[in-house]
């Protein structure tokens, strides 16, 4: 339930101030007026996820750090498709999700959707107050199934694609997971080794005056180099971070490293695959809820995330309201597969383009696990065998010397 701030006067006119739950303002005050309170002043204000309280107009940190898990927003909208299914009047449905939700911000901006269907407003555009939460897709779906009086169905199949969603991104971010705390792993041995143990090594050939070899003076110049300069080299590691940083925020830079990534070597197929399945499985989910074509793809160009395929999709929409067919663009932009123009120009001809884009998606996401899943068997054995020879290669030029050094002393 909204949570409101007032400041006014009580009976005896002294100066007041607190909070107040309530549906919407009226409601606000006339909690306070059968209280005896009058208030002059009335603010809502959300809460956070620590259970504190911020500005509804200030929502910095909630876009953040606050982000809702898509598996919370997908049980939402599942138990919202259940309710509604049930034949339950729809604040009434809404009533028992904030009272389910666990989640603070999810529940605060549940309520204050409540509290506008309560008041006459249709449910998409309540849900459009919140773009942080709900997406354009979910949006649009919702006021697909308004429209049409299926909004149960609607919700399912949105529920089943947020689903789809992150199971596809936890299976890539848990291919990504592995060779990341190996790497940084292997960085923090190799830090140890060169800035405790080689310099310690050090003393003792510099006390014995050993002609040491080539690649033992090259590991202590690094070690040597890094116990000095140590702060130099954080300094440059954080400016070389923040330049790539705001160079992926502007315009070009997103354009650049997004056509980079579909062009890198076993990562660009990848990259790929994953745009087509989402563009295929949300261009397919919105066909379904009975959205018009051209409202479909100014959404789904949005969900790709990458400029390069997004601008191909772009294209197929101009042409599009040109009268033609939206697979010519996609097969002249060389972004899209064979497979999938060919998908999808039989499904413009046989009128079940949903269906066929729903084929593609599958596929791709079978295409994508494998990927993944050879990618993360390959990757084991690699990142073992790198760490392997930058150790072997530190370890032989400190032991050579050391058997060297023990020879001399016989």
């Amino acid at each position: 339930m909204p949570q409101y701030q007032y400041q006014g006067f009580d009976a005896k006119g002294k100066n007041i101030k607190g909070q107040v739950h309530a549906d919407n303002p009226a409601a606000a005050k006339s909690i306070l007026r059968k209280d005896g309170k009058f208030p002059s002043t009335l603010r809502e204000v959300s809460l956070n996820a620590g259970g504190g309280q911020s500005e509804h107009r200030s929502n910095m940190f909630t876009r953040l750090f606050q982000r809702i898990p898509v598996e919370d927003i997908s049980n939402m909208t599942r138990q919202l498709a259940t309710l509604v299914a049930a034949h339950i009047p729809l604040v009434e449905a809404l009533d028992a999700l904030v009272d389910q939700v666990e989640n603070p911000l999810l529940k605060a901006s549940l309520s204050r959707v409540r509290a506008d269907v309560n008041e006459g407003s249709t449910l998409n555009k309540a849900l459009s107050k919140f773009p942080d939460i709900f997406s354009d897709l979910f949006v649009s779906m919702v006021a697909s199934g308004e429209a049409s009086g299926a909004l149960d169905v609607v919700l399912l199949r949105l529920a089943d694609f947020l689903e789809y969603q992150s199971r596809l991104r936890k299976k890539v971010m848990g291919a990504m997971l592995y060779p990341a705390g190996m790497i940084a792993f292997g960085f923090v041995a190799v830090l140890v080794i060169f800035t405790v143990v080689i310099p310690e090594l050090e003393q003792v050939f510099t006390e014995n005056k050993q002609q040491l070899p080539l690649m033992t003076r090259i590991v202590l110049a690094l070690s040597k180099f890094t116990v000095t300069y140590w702060w130099a080299m954080l300094i440059v590691i954080f400016g070389v971070i923040v330049g790539i940083a705001r160079f992926l925020s502007t315009e070009i830079g997103k354009r650049k490293w997004d056509d980079l990534k579909l062009k890198l070597p076993i990562f660009g197929d990848v990259f790929r695959m994953i745009a087509i399945s989402r563009f295929t499985k949300t261009l397919s989910t919105l066909l379904k809820s009975g959205i018009p074509l051209l409202n479909c793809l100014n959404v789904v160009k949005n969900v790709v995330n990458n400029i390069t395929i997004r601008e191909a999709i772009e294209r197929a929409t101009v042409n599009l309201t040109e009268g033609q067919g939206i697979s010519g663009p996609l097969k002249r932009s060389g972004q899209f597969p064979p497979l999938v123009t060919h998908m999808v120009s039989v499904g413009e001809r046989t009128g079940e383009l949903e269906s066929m884009l729903e084929r593609v998606a599958d596929h791709y996401e079978y295409q994508v696990n494998n990927k993944v899943e050879n990618f993360t068997a390959l990757i084991e054995p690699l990142m073992i065998i790198s760490l392997a020879m930058i150790v072997l290669v530190i370890v032989l030029s400190v032991v050579l010397p050391m058997i060297e050094l023990n020879n001399t002393a016989l």
